[in-house]
């Protein structure tokens, strides 16, 4: 599986809904995309994933040779113009929104938001990408730290963030409507540092080992 990321733009908008929707409860605020897209102080990011296409079974058997038809200068002009008999097997577009990432920029931290992948896509990298993605857009952007909360329940999430440097700073009580959980508060240390750089291009190399290369486009 091919897997790029790139800058959120309005054709991707009703994809990126669908994710939300799922990925969150069903009392999740939603975000409102297309105002967010000309907000300086933010950037959203979105996974584009290309599958390769399922093997045409049709196309690996050969054809049944054609008898010659009785009709001379006629059969092969129609024939010319509609083809051999054979229709083209039709081209099917296998990308697709796989998960986004939003960042917002305040002051000297950038805070991501929130980061989704479609459920049938997980387990496959894709959100480790997109967190790669939001650290380069804070370096890029010059903040000192990355900012997010995460449910106290979601330690697959926790584990993921740990392993980027993000550490527990406090807990945000309730902070979930659907079930009044508490948020987990994890921040960074700075990422412009030698040690962090250090890290996170060892992180990246791993990453690349274990998966697919690394394609992000800012």
């Amino acid at each position: 599986m091919e897997v790029t990321v790139r800058r959120l733009r309005v054709e991707d908008i009703d994809a990126v809904v669908e994710i939300e929707r799922e990925a969150f409860s069903p009392t999740w605020v939603g975000t409102p995309f297309k105002r967010e897209l000309s907000n300086r102080y933010a950037k959203y990011l979105m996974a584009s994933c290309r599958e390769a296409p399922a093997p045409d079974r049709a196309a690996s058997v050969a054809p049944a040779p054609v008898k010659p038809k009785p009709w001379g200068w006629l059969a092969r002009w129609f024939g010319g113009k509609k083809g051999n008999g054979h229709a083209a097997a039709p081209t099917r577009d296998s990308s697709s929104v796989a998960g986004y990432v939003g960042i917002w920029f305040q002051g000297d931290e950038a805070h991501i938001t929130e980061i989704a992948v479609r459920e049938r896509l997980r387990g496959q990298g894709i959100g480790e990408l997109l967190l790669i993605g939001s650290v380069r857009a804070a370096v890029q952007e010059g903040s000192g730290v990355l900012t997010l909360e995460v449910r106290v329940s979601n330690f697959i999430a926790q584990r993921l963030y740990e392993k980027y440097g993000f550490k527990a700073v406090g807990t945000r009580k309730a902070y979930y409507a659907d079930n009044r959980e508490d948020a987990t508060i994890m921040t960074t240390s700075p990422i412009h540092s030698p040690e962090y750089q250090k890290k996170f291009v060892q992180l990246q190399e791993d990453y690349q080992s274990r998966w697919r290369p690394i394609s992000i486009e800012m």
